[in-house]
């Protein structure tokens, strides 16, 4: 009924690649797993409240993720 398309143990390497590198953000596994995800699924938008990190996070070194962020209220 559900097929989950992301598997961490697969992407074990690049996860970690990009943990080093985003090494002074300080990144979770839930943000490293999506800035995976937008390198494997390029034509998604990653939907995020954490808009501060992801305008910083880049896919395939160089590439700004596609975001979809909700207003912020003051």
């Amino acid at each position: 009924m559900l097929r989950i398309a992301f598997d961490c143990n697969r992407n074990r390497g690049q996860l970690a690649e990009l943990a080093e590198r985003y090494l002074d953000r300080k990144p979770d596994l839930a943000d490293l797993c999506l800035i995976r995800m937008s390198e494997i699924y390029p034509r998604h938008t990653i939907i995020t409240i954490d808009k501060n990190d992801f305008r910083v996070y880049r896919r395939h070194k160089r590439e700004a993720i596609l975001l979809l962020c909700p207003p912020h209220r003051d």
